[in-house]
């Protein structure tokens, strides 16, 4: 009796079956290059995550500083740009709504009339994030804007001071020219918010050189220095209906609630997790803490590190960041840096942000995993085993193919 072979298991699907074993071997590992890695993922909050920060017992003279958790941070003198304590001062991180401290200090000598009125849009009312409820066809003052989006972190607030200054992209290029002049060299805006944007960053040492700035701003300062302001009322444009006006806080909770607390600004959102510039005055002494990426309690965090370095007396100076006078003088024509420390802060050779390429049509699908593949151990050996197994199985098949050619 003849017997014919197996269409299974011959050397054709014995081949297949190989071929999609390591087929399947890639799309696993592709599957874990696009999933984010531990670096890369997006966290679900900050209580599930991390610890909640603890003040520490003591922040006498000779105590230890205070630890927050998260990114980069720094606590020093403001006039001296002393850092007493410092951490990642400058990794580049998104800003969050600390950017605002750019906007109003990039904005404010754009209006000489701060009794001006500006007609909110729509686009006003449609931006992402804190708003202080601005309407459309409504009339608001330049000063109420400012108070808004100082005091409310008011995101709508932020985006019809930039329309009034001459629209978005003026108002963006300011705050890049602004960062230039106070020689914030890690500093790009993209936004006059601070809602996440590719290509937006800043650095805790950047953002001290800007608190410097903003302090020395007589108007600005009246404004962080606001605890409350009425905001009005109005009518809506389609019911025709008046609303009552009602009052605002001052979400950064450092003036009249820390002793001497001068204010500035915090932030928070997803991707940035908290921000903040804290700055407080005693005895003519000014000192100020700045903080990105961290995970939680952020203001307590920024409030004990301020006591913590008032009450040393002889505080060691860990460097020293040029502020005032001396970071102008010292201003890079680009920015520098790591330029991989960021989420959306890359640059190329030029100091272009990878923002500006988005026209540009992306890598294929191979390449893009191939190149992450590399930065992903697990995926990287699994996409190395199934390249193994394919020329494993050409080499088999070759020869198999040879056999049978040979017994003909």
């Amino acid at each position: 009796m003849r017997f014919t072979r197996s269409t299974a298991s011959s050397p054709r699907a014995v081949l297949l079956r190989v071929l999609g074993f390591a087929a399947a071997l890639l799309v696993f590992a592709a599957q874990l290059v696009d999933s984010p890695t531990p670096a890369q993922a997006v966290p679900q909050s900050a209580e599930s995550t991390t610890p909640a920060y603890v003040s520490p017992d003591d922040l006498g003279d000779g105590a230890k500083p205070p630890k927050p958790a998260g990114t980069s941070w720094l606590v020093g003198d403001l006039d001296s740009g002393e850092l007493h304590v410092a951490k990642n001062v400058e990794k580049r991180h998104d800003p969050a709504s600390t950017i605002k401290l750019l906007t109003a200090l990039a904005l404010v000598d754009e209006f000489d009339d701060k009794k001006k009125k500006v007609t909110a849009e729509f686009e006003d009312m449609e931006v992402d994030g804190t708003k202080v409820g601005l309407m459309q066809t409504n009339k608001y003052s330049i000063d109420l804007l400012f108070h808004a989006m100082l005091m409310s972190s008011a995101n709508d607030a932020a985006n019809a001071l930039g329309r009034a200054a001459g629209g978005q992209d003026k108002a963006v290029d300011l705050m890049n020219e602004k960062a230039a002049e106070l020689g914030m060299s890690n500093t790009q805006a993209k936004n006059t918010s601070g809602l996440d944007a590719k290509g937006q960053y800043t650095t805790a040492e950047d953002l001290m050189k800007l608190a410097w700035a903003v302090c020395e701003d007589d108007y600005l300062m009246k404004v962080i220095g606001t605890e409350t302001y009425q905001f009005p009322g109005g009518k809506n444009p389609q019911t025709k209906e008046k609303f009552k006006g009602y009052e605002i806080q001052n979400h950064t909770k450092i003036v009249g609630q820390v002793d001497g607390g001068l204010g500035l600004k915090n932030g928070f959102t997803r991707a940035a997790k908290g921000s903040y510039v804290a700055v407080a005055e005693r005895d003519g002494h000014r000192v100020v803490a700045t903080m990105l990426g961290i995970d939680n309690n952020s203001r307590q965090v920024a409030v004990d590190m301020l006591d913590w370095d008032f009450a040393q007396k002889d505080p060691k100076s860990l460097q020293t960041v040029p502020v005032g006078v001396q970071a102008t003088a010292e201003a890079a024509p680009t920015a520098t840096g790591n330029s991989s420390d960021a989420r959306g802060a890359e640059t190329d050779s030029s100091g272009a942000t990878e923002s500006q390429k988005s026209d540009e049509s992306g890598p294929s699908m191979t390449s893009q995993a191939v190149g992450v593949a590399l930065n992903n151990p697990l995926a990287l050996v699994l996409l190395a085993g199934g390249i193994v197994l394919f020329i494993a199985t050409v080499v088999l098949w070759v020869r198999v193919r040879a056999r049978m050619q040979g017994r003909r």
